[in-house]
């Protein structure tokens, strides 16, 4: 004979919502462990694991939506992204609520794909392209805040430091395509290199064209106390 154990209906229905709960909870562990943060958010955010904000303090300083920020990469400080924020959530994960942030992704030379590796030189260390990449990541991976400005105000720039950058094109990563594209960047110099702040120039005192101290065959040391002419200029 057969004997079956019974549970009261509430008892029963209880236990399914605890089996149910612990199953989400493995699941919700798998993809925080695997890093899989945009399935991660979209899992807690049907069970009711997330909380939305448009603003978060982080060591001291509030971030809001729609500033753009130096990220480390996978806690490694030596490595660098950059990102406009355009999210903040808390994670409920068991009795721990874990802050996360949304990014749309700019990339920077050192991430363009291999078959730009032609464009390198023409491109600044400081230059930004914003992509249509979104992302969810930890906010701990926050460095500071960076202030990005155009080309031209760049150039412009008297003195320069390590936490202003410049943008002149936007790059969208699966259609490998940038907007402007690169024909209708400004060209310089003899060369008809793509310009480059990050490089050294000298201007002819005729034609008032910029050429590149090695292009225009001078010396940086010498360069602050001569007439320059171009090679063209001096031809005629």
């Amino acid at each position: 004979m057969i004997k079956y154990q019974y549970f009261p209906p509430f008892i029963f229905f209880q236990l399914i919502k605890m089996e149910a709960n612990q199953a989400n909870d493995q699941v919700i562990k798998q993809l925080l462990y695997s890093k899989k943060y945009k399935e991660l958010i979209e899992a807690a955010s049907q069970l009711g694991l997330v909380k939305q904000y448009q603003k978060m303090k982080y060591d001291g300083i509030i971030y809001s939506v729609g500033q753009i920020v130096q990220l480390s990469i996978d806690g490694n400080r030596d490595k660098k992204t950059y990102g406009k924020l355009i999210g903040f959530c808390n994670l409920q994960v068991d009795e721990y609520l874990i802050p996360m942030i949304k990014v749309q992704k700019y990339i920077n030379k050192l991430e363009l794909p291999s078959k730009l590796k032609e464009l390198q030189e023409g491109i600044s260390e400081f230059e930004l392209f914003q992509s249509e990449m979104e992302e969810w990541l930890f906010c701990t991976q926050i460095d500071h805040e960076i202030k990005l400005i155009s080309i031209k105000e760049y150039e412009e720039m008297t003195i320069q430091n390590e936490r202003t950058y410049f943008t002149r094109a936007d790059y969208n990563v699966e259609k490998d395509k940038f907007t402007p594209p690169i024909s209708k960047w400004t060209r310089i110099c003899i060369c008809n290199q793509i310009s480059n702040p990050d490089k050294s120039y000298i201007q002819c005192d005729k034609c008032s064209k910029w050429l590149h101290y090695e292009c225009a065959g001078v010396q940086a040391q010498m360069a602050q106390d001569m007439n320059f002419y171009c090679s063209m200029c001096r031809k005629k």
